[in-house]
């Protein structure tokens, strides 16, 4: 039983040791995928306006076919003060998050950027 006890003691240490190498190269070819991306990643997340600063509708558009754009629509007046139109402004990020968007959908987009230590 000693003798059992005393070999699974010893490959549990080489196991740990080498999950913490392996957590080492994790941790390394994780820095090198972000340096490839970028090392700042940009997101914008929208919240739903508040009733006493609704413009309108279609103030903000969201693009169906693209998560990274997004467009704000502006009245432009002329120098008198009447409505000449609309000024279109697009702004492209990594990932735009319309205003229904959880923290959970915004989680699941970053999972590998957030790193957890656990306890102990």
């Amino acid at each position: 039983l000693q003798a059992t006890t005393g070999a699974q003691q010893q490959e549990l240490r080489v196991c740990a040791e080498r999950l913490h190498a392996l957590e080492l190269e994790r941790r390394r070819l994780h820095n090198d995928v972000q340096e490839l991306k970028g090392n700042i990643r940009v997101f914008c997340r929208v919240r739903p306006p508040l009733e006493a600063e609704r413009p309108g509708p279609g103030h903000l558009r969201f693009s169906p076919h693209d998560p990274r754009a997004i467009a704000l629509y502006r009245t432009k007046e002329s120098r008198t003060g009447s409505e000449r139109g609309e000024v279109r402004y697009d702004f492209t990020f990594d990932r735009v998050f319309p205003p229904g968007t959880s923290q959970g959908d915004v989680f699941e987009e970053v999972p590998l950027l957030v790193q957890v230590t656990p306890p102990g």
